[in-house]
């Protein structure tokens, strides 16, 4: 996780990776809760509006569903 986080490094959910986990563990890690879930069951989304740009979703995910 970088020290200094960069708002120009915003994250995506990569839907075809992504298995719309109950307990999402990328969404736990998210300090500025930028992933969002509309409908259980559906990949989350990063709302960039949120999103500082730690980027630590990216490893917290099992799948390699968050992308830069």
């Amino acid at each position: 996780m970088p020290d200094h986080p960069s708002p120009t490094k915003i994250p995506r959910v990569d839907e075809g990776r992504c298995h719309a986990c109950r307990r999402c563990v990328a969404r736990k890690v998210c300090r500025s809760k930028a992933l969002v879930a509309i409908d259980p069951g559906e990949p989350p989304f990063v709302d960039g509006n949120r999103c500082y740009g730690c980027l630590a979703c990216v490893p917290a995910c099992p799948y390699e569903a968050i992308v830069v």
